[in-house]
């Protein structure tokens, strides 16, 4: 019966270290990631530029002040918005930090002489499993340790990048569309540069109250949309992340006893 269980233990780690060594070198696994990561990356950078954009219109609009007879500066209006933007733009500069730090971390992952010592590690591991002698126990309880951590820094960052963008796709995006929301922003933000700009009679009190309601509502609509990609950047590109550090600083402390 012993033997049996055995024979089953060696051949069941044999079978999870093929199956490693298939999806290291020909699942694809790792391109599919860097091409999500890619992605992510230009949509930040595209997210990123409509910010600095729309920080750019408002501040010009800022100083605008209409009228004579009437005076509506705007400035009240957009100094809101303006600071929220300002705040996004941090976010966004974060969010492609972080974007960038995946990226490197990917490259690593890729890299043919990382692939090779985890290749290495497992027909060492199983070996040392085969064999099962007491004299180079710690050793081999070291090994299998570190072959452990070699396969989650392999395999980590594809499954964050596809949990990422399964968690987005299905649960995320019915309500916070970050294509939708930066065309929406975008385009509020032509808005407020058009309005202005805009020229009309100088003692028409009625036009200015009503332009006054105009940009009150594309600020509004402006605010709405730049915390719904405030939410959702910080949930793919930070919080995922971090969550990832945390689970793999635990297992560094559990596998090796750092206390």
């Amino acid at each position: 019966m012993l033997h049996i269980k055995q024979y089953w233990s060696n051949y069941l780690l044999l079978l999870l270290s093929l199956s490693i060594i298939y999806l290291a070198t020909f699942a694809k696994l790792d391109d599919n990631a860097d091409k999500r990561i890619d992605r992510s990356f230009k949509q930040a950078l595209g997210v990123f530029a409509t910010a600095k954009a729309l920080n750019g219109i408002i501040s010009v609009a800022q100083g605008t002040e209409v009228g004579l007879v009437v005076t509506v500066s705007v400035g009240e209006i957009l100094d809101p918005v303006n600071d929220l933007v300002e705040r996004f733009s941090w976010v966004m500069l974060a969010s492609l930090t972080s974007l960038g730090i995946q990226k490197i971390l990917m490259n690593v992952a890729v890299f043919k002489g990382f692939e090779i010592l985890l290749i290495f590690g497992l027909v060492v591991s199983n070996m040392l499993f085969l064999l099962k002698t007491k004299k180079y126990q710690k050793g081999s309880q070291f090994f299998f340790k570190f072959t452990i951590l070699l396969i989650v820094l392999k395999f980590s960052i594809p499954i964050m990048a596809m949990t990422n963008e399964y968690v987005y796709v299905n649960f995320i995006k019915q309500n916070y569309n970050i294509e939708v929301s930066q065309k929406i922003v975008d385009i509020t933000g032509d808005r407020i540069d058009q309005l202005s700009k805009k020229e009309t009679s100088i003692f028409s009190a009625k036009y200015y109250k009503e332009k006054r309601a105009q940009f009150e509502k594309f600020v509004s609509t402006a605010t709405e949309h730049i915390v719904d990609l405030i939410i959702v950047f910080i949930f793919q590109t930070m919080l995922f992340p971090i969550i990832f550090l945390w689970l793999l600083y635990r297992l560094i402390v559990y596998l090796f006893n750092f206390t």
